[in-house]
């Protein structure tokens, strides 16, 4: 009796097939908890031909612009892909530049605030400087300059 040998693929080949990257085709596999029929060389997952046609129906019904293009075949788009870049980046450099802006007003309250307490503090310290000693308070710190043999003759 002969064995019926159905095709199988790769994680890579599907990916290639497809138009996507590997990543999405294994983050394909593992939501649809395929498993491989077998495993070959250096871990190589194979999976059936049902899988293959299961994301075939994925993608046939996937609209184009999800689907990753390999090379754009005129300057026309090449030039649309650069320009859809360019909007991109332009958004993310405003993103950043208000974040920019936010962190800079941070940064100004926190001065604000380090020189209001570093001035409390001088004012407190020269506060204390200008408080009138009391004479009781004087003569007890002479006394304990001194020791007791002064003490006993003066």
């Amino acid at each position: 009796m002969a064995k019926s040998k159905s095709k199988t693929y790769t994680t890579s080949e599907l990916a290639n097939h497809f138009n996507i990257s590997v990543v999405s085709a294994s983050r394909f596999i593992v939501k649809h908890n395929f498993k491989p029929v077998k495993t070959g060389n250096h871990n190589a997952k194979y999976y059936s031909d049902a899988v293959y046609q299961q994301m075939k129906k994925y993608y046939q019904n996937k609209p184009k612009s999800s689907v990753k293009q390999s090379h754009p075949a005129t300057k026309d788009g090449i030039i649309e892909q650069l320009q859809a870049r360019i909007k991109e980046q332009t958004a993310t450099i405003e993103l950043l530049k208000q974040q920019l802006t936010v962190k800079d007003e941070q940064i100004a309250t926190a001065n604000r605030i380090a020189d209001q307490a570093q001035q409390l503090d001088l004012t407190t310290h020269n506060q204390q400087k200008s408080l009138p000693i009391n004479s009781n308070d004087e003569q007890i710190n002479t006394q304990e300059k001194h020791s007791w043999i002064w003490q006993l003759f003066h």
